[in-house]
């Protein structure tokens, strides 16, 4: 018998949780782990290599200085991506918990209803067809560029839209799950027996839906994630993007990771180490919560296979 058929957490969940462990404590001691701060800055300088002297500029490649190497603006990358971990996981985090609880509270509500809500039904398909990005896009792009507004009301304001425009998915898996819950024999009998809905609800049917719950939260973080990922190429950042004229450039205001790699892609080809850096921690977060979610899904299916809504 498998560790998930006994009740158990499958391997793939164990490293995702290591991997997303790792993550939160980058995220809350990323500052004091820095090796330089945040506005720390390499100038272009001359040093004398082989009794020569040699022109420095950044970017620098990685080296015992600079592990991760520098940008082109001299920052040591490194530091960039530890003061950036914060925006990158909290604010993924907030949005995925806000979701979650509005589309648990509006779900529960809907799918208990006495009648099917043809009308919310209608909402959800019509959405689920809806690039989320589109939206998002056009009510960031113009708030978020070269903005009046600081870089915590930024955020705020992202944290706002994403979650006001992510609710209809959350609302439709709770509400699909509570439509079949509310059918099982052990509902049925409450309602019977003269229990309100409320009672139900509570009693009867958020029970069963705490491991679904947990599945969604974590999927939520890694749907905005990959919206952050997407915004990131049009070049907005959560937190603000500064953009610079003359030649046209676009830098994150927070460091988080997308921002860092939407701000990098032109060195794609070009000293790789400068988008490769936060491409790879992003890669990295992604799929710390894909495992995570994988390994949550598996011992859910195992356990409700073994025992449905119990």
């Amino acid at each position: 018998m498998s560790s998930v058929s006994r009740g158990r957490f499958p391997v793939s969940f164990w490293i995702g949780s290591v991997i997303v462990f790792v993550l939160v404590m980058v995220a809350l001691l990323g500052p004091s782990m820095a090796p330089y701060g945040v506005k720390d800055q390499v100038k272009v300088h001359s040093t004398v290599v082989d009794g020569k002297d040699v022109i420095v500029s950044p970017p620098l490649p990685p080296s015992a200085e600079h592990l991760l190497g520098t940008d082109k603006w001299g920052y040591d990358l490194l530091t960039l991506l530890l003061y950036g971990a914060r925006y990158t996981l909290f604010t993924t985090a907030i949005i995925a918990l806000l979701r979650v609880v509005l589309g648990t509270i509006i779900g529960l509500y809907i799918g208990m209803a006495e009648r099917r809500q043809n009308w919310w039904i209608s909402i959800e398909n019509a959405w689920s067809y809806m690039p989320v990005i589109l939206p998002v896009y056009f009510l960031l792009v113009r708030v978020n560029i070269n903005s009046p507004l600081s870089e915590t009301e930024l955020t705020l304001f992202f944290i706002a839209v994403v979650t006001i425009l992510g609710i209809p998915s959350a609302v439709s898996s709770v509400r699909q799950k509570t439509e079949q819950i509310k059918e099982m024999p052990f509902v049925t009998a409450a309602e019977s027996l003269g229990a309100g809905r409320e009672h139900i609800i509570v009693r009867h049917v958020f029970p069963q839906l705490k491991e679904q719950l947990m599945i969604v939260f974590v999927m939520e973080i890694i749907t905005v994630m990959s919206l952050m990922g997407q915004l990131g190429i049009f070049n907005l950042f959560v937190g603000g993007t500064l953009q610079t004229f003359s030649p046209d450039l676009y830098h994150s205001m927070t460091h988080e990771w997308a921002g860092l790699i939407g701000q990098s892609r032109g060195f794609i080809q070009y000293k790789v180490w400068v988008f490769f850096a936060p491409l790879t921690a992003f890669i990295i977060a992604v799929a710390g919560f894909t495992l995570m979610s994988k390994g949550l899904q598996a011992r859910y299916q195992m356990t409700y296979e073994r025992k449905p809504f119990v």
